[in-house]
């Protein structure tokens, strides 16, 4: 079984960021996200042996940056995304890495500082051992958009994607499973005030309106980073607009066999039950929304002036 060096822990040490790897099998890449990988690989023992510790700042300089990167709104396809491309040969598919966003954190809370050229040795770290070309793709957790002042100022060269979804939608869905921010929110841990810090707070206990908000967030960020390196993706347009233009935007080649296989992975849940086939939610989604999902849609998310996107077959998750 192929092994290579993976980040498994960020953490600080003396107000130093520091990164432990350990060689474990590539397989681990392959999970909807890569700290499933990592639990379960850790939880059979397979780092005990080869463990090293390393301050960010020391990582090897060499290595290859990312075809490219992936940044979203959350609940939009974008791990099927991820998972498509990584069925390309010599592509690897790293998803949401949690030692990218701790460094993020941590930089943001003031308990270290961000170093640029560290931060590009830490993403190269993901790409050890990627194979012939070392190819591979790294999406971002969603609210890592906060800080993409300093990850495109980090990483000029390289190409990205900013993944969207009807904001009710994503609404509904993130309320039916919160993700991080809305966690943040509720439970007013620390992290919230370092991701949030100028939320109005207009109501003591308003998710659906921070949460939309907070969608508004993300998309101002991306809109105040738009250019020759950002693709803009819609949901109503998966899987079609990977191969339309995606795969050219990161500099992509397929053959007719690799495409068969990048469909075959859209046919499927990319959270889950894998091996279960996607069947589109969106209309469910939209008609469990609440009145208060809607109403707060209504006032931070208004809906975009022009015609609606063209479809491609929504799919993904």
């Amino acid at each position: 079984m192929e092994r290579v060096p993976v980040p498994t822990r960020l953490y600080l040490q003396d107000g130093q960021a520091m990164l432990q790897t350990a060689r474990l099998p590539a397989a681990v890449y392959e999970a909807p996200f890569l700290s499933d990988g990592l639990r379960q690989a850790l939880s059979e023992g397979e780092a005990a042996r080869s463990a090293e510790s390393c301050p960010v700042k020391d990582l090897p300089e060499e290595g290859a940056l990312p075809a490219g990167l992936i940044f979203h709104v959350s609940r939009c396809g974008s791990t099927l995304v991820t998972q498509m491309l990584g069925t390309l040969p010599g592509v690897r598919g790293v998803s949401e890495p949690e030692a990218l966003s701790l460094y993020l954190l941590h930089c943001a809370q003031g308990t270290c500082a961000f170093d640029a050229e560290a931060f590009r040795r830490l993403i190269k770290a993901f790409g050890r051992g990627a194979g012939p070309g070392g190819r591979y793709v790294i999406k971002f957790s969603s609210w890592n958009l906060l800080f993409l002042d300093r990850i495109l100022a980090a990483l000029p060269e390289v190409p990205w994607v900013f993944l969207t979804r009807d904001a009710t939608e994503v609404m509904a869905s993130n309320f039916r499973n919160p993700s991080a921010p809305l966690r943040w929110y509720r439970s007013r841990e620390p992290w919230f005030k370092t991701c949030f810090p100028d939320w109005p707070g207009e109501e003591p206990d308003a998710p659906e309106a921070f949460f939309a908000w907070c969608l508004a967030r993300y998309a101002r960020k991306a809109r105040e980073h738009e250019g020759p390196r950002c693709l803009w993706m819609d949901y109503a347009r998966l899987p079609g607009m990977v191969h339309s233009h995606l795969l050219a935007h990161f500099g992509l080649e397929v053959d007719a066999a690799q495409r068969a296989r990048m469909d075959e992975k859209g046919r499927y849940r990319a959270k889950g039950d894998t091996r279960q086939t996607f069947v589109p939610d969106g209309a469910a989604k939209r008609a469990e929304a609440t009145e208060a999902i809607r109403e707060a849609v209504k006032r931070w998310l208004p809906p975009p002036a022009g015609p609606a996107p063209e479809s491609d077959r929504a799919d993904g998750g």
